[in-house]
């Protein structure tokens, strides 16, 4: 937990730090040099990004093995821009989810949609009313979106 908080701690700080700079750029120089200020400043903050994700990433490279290793030589240049958006874009995920207070459904909230889902599967009614209405083909995606979840995490467990 503690090197998750560091982590979004320096990159905060690193995106501020790189936007402040762009920021008094803009101001002292031309449109020329604001272009080459903020490509220098880009640059400046990715390398600092990955000097402070360096550690974590020589370790999830050990645990990826090959595979990891594979992916990142294909992805040439484009790693590091796509680690750094990444993290970005976690951030921004972690903020919405705080801002909009979202949480996981409560445990009564879980059982009550079950058991009324269970309760309306004994009923025959309620499959003429779901075939007639066309919402089967809704449940039959969703089904087969649960199945390929279910399958996903097999293949996880499994390695």
């Amino acid at each position: 937990m503690f090197s998750r908080s560091l982590i979004r701690s320096t990159l905060r700080l690193q995106v501020r730090q790189a936007s402040t700079a762009s920021a008094e750029q803009q101001a002292k120089q031309g449109a020329q040099k604001v272009a080459g200020g903020a490509k220098e400043g880009a640059q400046a903050a990715a390398e600092k990004v990955q000097a402070a994700a360096g550690p974590y990433l020589e370790k999830a490279q050990k645990l990826a093995g090959s595979v990891g290793t594979t992916v990142g030589n294909s992805l040439g240049a484009y790693k590091e821009p796509i680690f750094y958006n990444a993290a970005v874009a976690k951030e921004l995920v972690k903020q919405v989810y705080v801002a909009e207070k979202m949480s996981p459904p409560s445990v009564s909230q879980f059982t009550y949609t079950y058991s009324q889902f269970f309760n309306n599967a004994k009923n025959p009614s309620f499959w003429q009313k779901l075939y007639t209405s066309g919402e089967w083909k809704r449940v039959a995606i969703y089904a087969v979106e649960a199945y390929g979840v279910f399958k996903i995490g097999e293949m996880i467990g499994r390695r």
